[in-house]
């Protein structure tokens, strides 16, 4: 999509859980504040024609073309950090040497319109001459307020895509769990250390089978002492699950304790390296 394209045609969503961290870095802030914007930039392949045999079937709202979707934001700690008076970007951002481009900035500015600043516009044509995007610059906006004694902080904010040469309104969806949002969490797969482990059938041919070491290791790293077949053996029984479940808790109690003391004796010897450093600077020094 290019810069020119009109924003219609582009979707921009950010999590539920992005917008809450930016808003509360700008209400934390001591003043005014900016920062990037991460996420990810998509191309949406165009749905499949629609037939009807009426003449008159209303036709349908086209697709986005383009999905913008904010997952963070990064903002250093002083004000205005981003640009110098003129708008002109300060960071030197290199698309090549970062792992993810920035989609877009933001910007704080107390009880003020919501309406883009020249000099949030001019760095807004610095950001994109910078990292020359294939997608629409996004720019959101932020006016956190308070009431006289803090007992009610109110937050407005409002995003904008870079058209041309202006900063044209687009509208911003938030992305929350929920049934409205099913279908965009049904491909969710957990992922755990642990290997996979069928149902424990002693009966079963398989029965015997040998985990490999890889798997054992697995489990050895997650709990002290707890073999796989006693952990296969938890999710197959019902009878005795308690019991087994408090040593398998037992067992990682004891892993966090080796690990505990393991971090307690490399820290001490640290310590010790550290003050033997110290001794043999005072003496070469004839401090001593």
């Amino acid at each position: 999509m290019a810069v020119g394209d009109t924003p219609a045609a582009a979707k921009v969503s950010i999590s539920g859980a992005a917008l809450a961290a930016l808003l509360h870095r700008c209400a934390a802030a001591a003043g005014d504040c900016d920062g990037l914007l991460f996420g990810r930039a998509s191309r949406v392949p165009a749905p499949p024609p629609s037939l009807s045999d009426y003449d008159d079937h209303a036709a349908a709202p086209p697709a986005p073309a383009l999905a913008v979707s904010v997952s963070g934001h990064s903002s250093l700690s002083h004000p205005s950090s981003l640009s110098d008076p003129l708008g002109r970007l300060q960071l030197q951002l290199q698309p090549a040497s970062i792992p993810s481009a920035p989609v877009g900035f933001f910007s704080s500015r107390r009880r003020t319109p919501l309406r883009p600043s020249m000099r949030e516009l001019a760095l807004a044509h610095s950001l994109a001459e910078t990292l020359a995007p294939a997608h629409p610059l996004l720019f959101i906006l932020v006016s956190p307020s308070a009431s006289p004694n803090l007992s009610i902080h109110s937050y407005d904010y409002r995003a904008y895509l870079l058209v041309g040469a202006r900063l044209v309104p687009a509208s911003l969806g938030v992305v929350n769990v929920g049934p409205g949002f099913r279908d965009q969490y049904h491909s969710f797969v957990a992922e755990s250390p642990l290997p996979w482990l069928p149902p424990h059938q002693p009966s079963s041919p398989a029965a015997g089978h040998a985990h490999t070491i890889g798997e054992q290791k697995a489990v050895d790293d997650m709990v002290d002492g707890f073999g796989i077949g006693r952990l296969q053996g938890v999710l197959g029984s019902a009878a005795g699950q308690a019991a087994e479940m408090d040593d398998m808790y037992a067992g990682m109690i004891r892993r966090l304790d080796k690990l505990a003391r393991e971090v307690e004796k490399s820290n001490l010897r640290v310590l010790e390296q550290e003050n033997r450093n110290l001794l043999l600077r005072f003496r070469s020094a004839g401090l001593e």
